[in-house]
């Protein structure tokens, strides 16, 4: 009997009509059951607890919770510290390194310190640099060490190495005569390439400048650090146009060509290329 009741009671149907208050014309009708009421209230209810839990984790979270407030800020503290962290560490091998291939450059002695592996950083882009560094080290020693040994061992021609050169695509820093080709028997590491005074040099890759200063011997030089160990020299020249620690672009004009420096007899560019800390013949792979 009760349960015909409770069914006669939701699904007895009901009309709510409408009617305009001065002449009784119906303007709209709305059928309606209990059952209907009661599952529209229920889906109502159900939206609002979801929305309720939706803001009180979000928007409402933020506004009304300064638990939440303290923790973001707490978690953006952690993660700036370990950012600035990572960024000091990487400065400071970047510093060393530099002192490095500057005293290589210039002839110097060695810097009396080494450099320290790069550690993981929690920051990714970070942590590429200082892993970039890190194998840019072993390189650099041996480009040192070959510098002041002087030994024709300095010439790569080995096919890992050609190989490797001429999958990269590089810019031509001058278009010239070439007066002095490559020959590491003579001590010549380089080729001298002759063109109208004041010329602009190019950026035969995209790198960064390691060493932007004057020597005795050759004048203004620049050299640029690259990918896959490759370093690029460019000396004698007028005007130097990027400092040391610039990132620069393939084709990027960064000297202008001059006389400078004892070795210099006349306007003209001595341009070298190192690979894995050894000379390489730059016109193997670039066209003049």
């Amino acid at each position: 009997m009760f349960k015909k009741t409770l069914a006669s009671w939701l699904t007895t149907r009901y009309q709510l009509v409408i009617r305009n208050e001065e002449d009784l014309a119906e303007k709209s009708t709305i059928s309606f059951s209990h059952a209907k009421l009661i599952t529209l209230a229920f889906t109502l209810f159900l939206a609002l607890f979801g929305l309720g839990l939706l803001l009180a984790h979000t928007v409402l979270g933020r506004w009304f919770n300064p638990a939440y407030i303290e923790q973001e800020n707490k978690r953006k503290l952690i993660q700036l510290a370990a950012a600035i962290e990572s960024l000091d560490e990487q400065t400071n091998q970047q510093a060393k390194f530099i002192k490095l291939m500057q005293s290589v450059i210039e002839g110097k002695e060695e810097p009396d310190y080494e450099l320290e592996p790069a550690e993981n950083s929690q920051v990714e882009a970070s942590s590429s640099l200082l892993h970039q560094l890190e194998d840019l080290t072993a390189a650099d020693a041996s480009l040192r060490s070959e510098f002041e040994e002087q030994e024709s061992t300095l010439l790569t021609n080995s096919y890992g190495a050609t190989h490797a050169l001429q999958e990269l695509f590089f810019f031509t820093p001058i278009e010239g005569i070439i007066t002095t080709p490559f020959n590491p028997q003579i001590e010549h590491y380089g080729v001298d390439i002759v063109a109208k005074e004041h010329e602009p040099i190019k950026c035969i890759a995209d790198g960064m400048v390691i060493f932007s200063s004057w020597t005795v011997e050759t004048g203004w030089v620049i050299a640029v650090q690259h990918s896959k160990n490759l370093v690029s020299i460019y000396k004698h020249n007028a005007t130097l146009l990027k400092s040391t620690g610039r990132a620069v672009k393939a084709g990027e004009v960064i000297a202008i060509m001059g006389n400078s420096g004892e070795l210099s007899t006349g306007p003209h560019l001595h341009f070298e290329i190192w690979y894995e800390g050894n000379a390489v013949n730059p016109e193997n792979f670039i066209t003049f």
